[in-house]
């Protein structure tokens, strides 16, 4: 849910997603990780800068389907905000 929500903004491979890791790399002119991270934290959702241009999520085993949509939600906003 978080990887296909974030699809559409940067670089992630739907067909590799298989757990509850999802690693994304940021299309050119979006913010940078450690920006992203800032802004997420901000609204609530906290998310790893796995490098300059890629960001970590990793759900927890009590985080709901609508705890990952609203995660996604809010991840996609932040970097098409850029």
């Amino acid at each position: 849910m978080i990887a296909e929500a974030l699809a559409p903004s940067g670089r992630v491979d739907l067909a590799t997603v298989q757990t509850n890791i999802v690693v994304f790399h940021l299309k050119p002119g979006a913010p940078d990780a450690a920006t992203i991270v800032a802004a997420a934290r901000a609204r609530g959702v906290l998310v790893l800068a796995f490098a300059k241009r890629t960001l970590r999520a990793v759900t927890h085993l009590d985080v709901t389907r609508a705890q990952c949509l609203q995660a996604g939600s809010v991840l996609r906003e932040i970097i098409d905000a850029g």
